[in-house]
């Protein structure tokens, strides 16, 4: 019984979840997909990219959604997880 239980996920896997479901929708998924993965070892500086463009970005997202994505692209296994919810939807 234990088996068929689904392991609880993180408040980050909800927000890459958000995050990919909103990109799916505005037509972006496989855009997002193919930088994704060419840019993967570059991840960390999209990261730093997301840091300092966040004032201006500020005008279409929350300044918080803004700081948790790019701590995220930060993180191999976060980037990971964000191409496998756009490879889903």
């Amino acid at each position: 019984m234990l088996s068929a239980m689904v392991p609880p996920q993180s408040s980050d896997d909800v927000f890459l979840r958000t995050v990919a479901k909103s990109i799916s929708k505005r037509g972006l998924g496989s855009l997002a997909l193919v930088a994704l993965e060419a840019g993967r070892p570059l991840a960390f500086l999209g990261g730093q990219l997301l840091w300092l463009t966040q004032p201006a970005l500020c005008l279409l997202w929350s300044r918080n959604q803004i700081s948790r994505l790019a701590r995220l692209l930060e993180e191999a296994e976060a980037v990971d997880s964000l191409i496998e919810y756009l490879q889903t939807k």
